[in-house]
């Protein structure tokens, strides 16, 4: 199911009338995976100002996801 913040999944196993398992993943789930948009977002900035790069990074983080505290570091290689 789309949803206004991503896909919402729904999984069911039945057995006969049973429910035997359900899961639900969330957008959230998909958005900030290693692999997902959150982390291509970041992936994509060029910034080299600090202040900057976790306002851009607050901001993608805010526009997945507003219902959903986080805290932004930058971390140097």
């Amino acid at each position: 199911m789309h949803t206004a913040r991503g896909l919402l999944l729904h999984y069911a196993a039945v057995a006969v009338v049973n429910v035997t398992n359900y899961v639900i993943v969330a957008p959230t789930e998909w958005d900030f995976h290693p692999s997902g948009a959150f982390v291509q977002e970041l992936q994509e900035m060029t910034e080299t100002n600090e202040a900057h790069l976790k306002d851009r990074a607050y901001i993608a983080a805010l526009s997945l996801d507003p219902c959903v505290a986080y805290e932004i570091g930058v971390s140097h290689a």
